[in-house]
This record gives structure tokens, sequence and C-alpha cells, in this order.
């Protein structure tokens, strides 16, 4: 049984230290779906203001940690702490209303949006202020400033009033971004932001996310299947494969000789 295994004592992997003061605290944490385990041992901290890059074959937990981060998933066993909140009570229930929600922003994997779609531009970075607002109350002039200075960052204020559908991939994904940041969040995770896009698009996609962590000053983890693509940003690498098999200096070779040992010789 899944639970009988969790109780067993598990080797700790090395020590990586980090430096600064996390900002995401994951002890132990094991996640499982009914008797396939999709997370297991998992002891990470995750620094304030840190670039963070999460790598994995198919399979690894990698959107199962996101989902575990925003509390849309239960563990099995472990504590997770973000902005020094608890997610889960002392009957290990996830605790509702925790304001350490408004301060995580999420951005999924891309998906093709309909041309028809009637969406413009402005009114979708807008939901990304909805979280600040009780419902049917009035979005102000704040909002309104808040949502160009947005789309000012992610180089799309002149798209203000395009319908969303009419938007090449690339610039969807810039859009997708500036409503993630028009909730104000200290944390931004990113699924596989360049997916379905073209080598030029993907690396102008990656150069506006590290203009924006250099400016916003935000901690940023991001799931990417491109190792390049994440090595051109990310301060620290962490190898997923259910547990962390790896996790060190993005350019450090052990990387890739652990990479090659998961995706061909498995």
């Amino acid at each position: 049984m899944i639970m009988d295994d969790i109780s067993r004592q598990v080797a700790n992997l090395p020590d990586h230290a980090p430096r600064g003061n996390p900002i995401i605290t994951m002890k132990n944490v094991v996640v499982a779906y009914g008797d396939q385990v999709a997370l297991w041992n998992i002891n990470l901290d995750i620094l304030e203001g840190e670039y963070l890059g999460i790598i994995g074959p198919n399979g690894s937990g990698k959107t199962t940690l996101f989902k575990v981060i925003l509390g849309l998933k239960a563990m099995n066993n472990g504590s997770i702490q973000i902005l020094g909140q608890s997610l889960h009570g002392d009957a290990g229930n996830l605790l509702k209303g925790a304001s350490w929600k408004d301060k995580i922003a999420y951005v999924p994997q891309r998906f093709t949006i309909d041309r028809n779609f009637p969406a413009r531009v402005w009114d979708i970075v807008r939901m990304g202020r909805a979280p600040s607002h009780k419902v049917f109350s009035r979005f102000t002039r704040e909002d309104k400033e808040q949502v160009m200075r947005c789309l000012e960052v992610v180089g799309m204020e002149n798209f203000s009033n395009r319908p969303i559908g009419h938007l090449s991939g690339g610039q969807q994904q810039k859009v997708l971004i500036a409503k993630a940041l028009a909730k104000e969040p200290d944390i931004l995770l990113l699924d596989e932001p360049t997916s379905a896009l073209d080598f030029k698009i993907a690396q102008d996609l990656i150069d506006l996310l590290g203009r924006l962590h250099e400016k916003e000053k935000l901690t940023i983890i991001e799931i990417n299947h491109n190792l390049r693509l994440l090595r051109d940003n990310c301060e620290r690498l962490v190898i997923l494969n259910k547990t962390i098999e790896w996790i060190g200096d993005p350019n450090d070779p052990k990387a890739d000789e652990k990479i090659n040992e998961i995706f061909f010789h498995q």
C-alpha cells in the first residue's frame, strides 16, 4: 500500500543548501494518485527572488509539483510553507482563504485560443486583477493603470484593443504573462511557456522573462523541456523524476550527465 511505503525511512538527498531566505519550503512531500506515486520525498527550499528551472521527462511530476504549490492537489505526506504560511492546518486539511494564494500567479501551458473568441487583450489582462476584488466591485483607476503597466512590461501595450484570438502564439503567451503580473505576485509559476512556439519566438519570450526577473525581482519557477532555454535564465536547476534526482548550477556538467541518464537510459 502507498501509505506503508510513505512510512518507510528514505535516504536523504545530498545537501545543496541554498543561500538567502526561502519563500517556499517543501519537506518530505509525497503525492499519489491512488496507488501511483507522482512525487516522492521532495525536500526543496525555493529562495526569494531566485529563478528556478525544473526539467524532467513526461510523467515525472512537474505539473503535479505546481498543483501542490497552488493548493490544487493534496499531499499524502509532508509539509509546505509559502511566505511563512503552512498550506495545511493541524488536521491536514488544505487551508482556504490563506493570503499566500494572492501572492502566486500561474501561467499554464499554451493552448489554442479560438480566433472568434470575443475578449480583447485588455479584458484578459484585467482578469488578473479579479482576486483583489470583491464580487461585483468596480475596477478602479489603479486597476486600469496596473493593467496598462503590465502590458507595457511585456511589450503588448499597442495591442490592448486587439481580440486575443487574432494574436500569434507568442503574443498570446505575453498577454497571459501580463495577466499573471496584473495580480502583483511575489511568485510566478510558468509551465512550459515556450511550448509549441518556434525557436525565434521562444527565445524572445525567454529573453522577456529574464528582463522581467531582473526588473520586477520576482521569484520565478519555470518548467521547460528545453534545457538550453532554461539555462539562459535560471540560477538553479532541479532535475525531477518523481523525486529530486539532482539540484544545482544549471551549467554544471553533472546536470547533463543526469539528464542523459534519465531521458535516454530508462
